[in-house]
């Protein structure tokens, strides 16, 4: 087998939930985005061949089993991820490449390293609620991560007679090309997940079913081309809008010349450009409106990038006054220092934007471009005590504001057609749509006047009202707390971007050999249209 690339991955061990705090609620409304951006894919969908691995569970499952108490389903599954991380964790002591993207890994690594047999028993750490689990979730990462893609991208379908997916035609067809393609190791593998033990040459001959063995001229990668970039005219919604991106993630590859990083593809489709300056191919008008569905989506993001940094900012302060303080002399103390922090004080919102010089590229790391403002605040804000967020970060959050709400006027983006959605149109969400609709509704008025009403109702106030929604809902996200008409610090948080699954994405295409270490492949190139 050919040495494949390196490629880091978390390795799963056991499952946390984290909720995140989305303090202004405007990280859900970027979420939303790009779950229609890039549908049938989640940010822990990590490797491409577990959708053939669960088709072909499902459909042998029913042919060999056939019991529909969903508890036996479960047994079924949790062996299966627990026998794949033994198969990737032995793979990858015999050809010294690391293991990526199995499920249980560390647990794998621990049974196989500390076992002095040649028979390994994971029958007991595989069971649901063992103390000795191989991932901690009910229903292993299939329940955790692929589960609801797998009805996303339409491999499963429900059933009319049971609980239990079934597989779609689609479905189906990826099952027997998953079989087609590991030979005699399928049944082998199904007759180990019944009887929850294996031995360490077993392990051997089903190293072909490991994530990386998805054979180039194997109808299995073609149907995993296919699913996503399903070919003009078959697909639906979903399908265009995964395929749009597919495209988009090639030509980022193709214009940077290798296989391209997850902040890297989101910033050359938000500039239209490389950060040298080097434009990235669109050559057709629904991929550059899909290009503009996700330039809304990474302006959205940069939006609660600068308000989430006056929120830290006004933590930082607040964190100065453990008995409290009130809000009206707390709002007035972080304007003045912010204020303080500028070179020169505009005399409103609108003069501080008609001062701005919008770059040429967004994505240029010369000063005062959207790229350099985002990575002076991300470096210096912080998200706990380790680090305060200085006055001169929370301006640099101020022009960022400004730089991304003048972009959207002066380039006439229709960002209402996308953020406009009634989806977003309750207290719930608030989004750059709604931002710069308040910019615009104050912009004449003293800066001074003008950055305390900012600070106090887009910020202070805001957080307070999302946090007491998530109370209703028996969760608890007070950053500051109320009480006896003072205002006092309870924990803090930081500025985010929110993942857009770009990560996974990137995997996909490599594990199906679109992309490879110089960019797209010959595969790639033909799948993209590229010349």
């Amino acid at each position: 087998m050919a040495e494949q690339p390196a490629i880091n991955f978390p390795e799963w061990t056991e499952y946390r939930k984290k909720n995140g705090l989305d303090p202004l609620g405007m990280q859900n409304t970027s979420v939303n985005l790009y779950q229609d951006l890039v549908p049938g894919i989640g940010n822990v969908t990590l490797r491409m061949r577990y959708y053939g691995l669960y088709a072909w569970l499902c459909k042998t499952y029913a042919q060999r089993d056939g019991d529909t108490n969903p508890l036996t389903w479960k047994r079924v599954i949790r062996r299966a991820e627990a026998l794949y991380a033994l198969v990737a964790y032995r793979q990858s002591t015999k050809t010294g490449i690391p293991s990526a993207g199995a499920a249980g890994i560390d647990w794998a690594k621990r049974v196989l390293d500390e076992s002095k047999n040649d028979v390994i028993d994971f029958a007991a750490d595989a069971e649901p609620g063992s103390e000795t689990y191989y991932f901690a979730q009910a229903w292993g990462v299939f329940g955790l991560a692929y589960r609801s893609q797998l009805f996303e991208i339409k491999i499963f379908d429900d059933s009319n007679d049971h609980v239990l997916p079934i597989p779609s035609e689609i479905g189906d067809r990826l099952a027997d090309a998953f079989a087609n393609s590991i030979g005699p190791a399928a049944s082998l593998y199904y007759d180990v997940i019944e009887r929850g033990v294996v031995t360490k040459a077993e392990l051997d001959t089903l190293s072909i079913v490991g994530v990386s063995e998805i054979s180039k001229q194997s109808p299995e990668r073609a149907l995993y081309q296919n699913l996503l970039l399903t070919p003009p005219g078959e697909e639906d919604a979903k399908a265009h809008a995964r395929r749009m991106t597919m495209l988009l993630v090639l030509r980022t590859a193709a214009l940077l010349g290798r296989a391209p990083k997850a902040d890297e593809i989101r910033w050359t489709i938000f500039a239209g450009r490389d950060q040298a300056g080097k434009p990235l191919e669109i050559d057709s008008a629904e991929l550059q409106a899909h290009r503009h569905r996700w330039w809304v989506y990474h302006a959205n993001d940069l939006c609660h990038i600068a308000l989430e940094t006056l929120l830290k900012f006004a933590l930082d302060v607040l964190a100065e006054f453990p008995a409290g303080i009130p809000l009206s002399r707390l709002i007035p103390l972080i304007s003045q220092r912010i204020v303080g922090a500028a070179e020169t004080v505009p005399s409103s919102w609108n003069a501080l934007s008609a001062s701005i010089s919008l770059a040429a590229n967004s994505y240029s790391s010369d000063p005062g471009t959207e790229w350099s403002l985002c990575e002076d605040i991300m470096r210096h804000a912080g998200r706990s005590d380790k680090h305060v967020c200085p006055p001169e970060t929370a301006w640099k959050a101020i022009v960022l504001l400004a730089t991304i709400a003048k972009r959207v006027r002066e380039e006439g983006r229709d960002i209402a057609s996308v953020l406009g959605d009634p989806r977003f149109s309750n207290e719930g969400f608030r989004s750059l749509l709604t931002e710069t609709g308040f910019l615009e509704r104050y912009g004449d008025q003293p800066f001074e006047e003008f950055l305390g009403l900012l600070l106090e109702e887009r910020v202070v106030r805001r957080h307070l009202w999302v946090a007491l929604q998530k109370l209703r809902r028996n969760d608890y996200t007070f950053l500051i707390e109320a009480d006896d008409g003072k205002l006092r610090l309870r924990d803090k948080d930081g500025p985010v971007f929110t993942n857009p699954r770009l990560v996974p994405a990137v995997n996909f295409l490599r594990d199906i050999h679109l992309l490879g270490d110089k960019g797209p492949t010959d595969y790639g190139i033909a799948a993209a249209g590229l010349s």
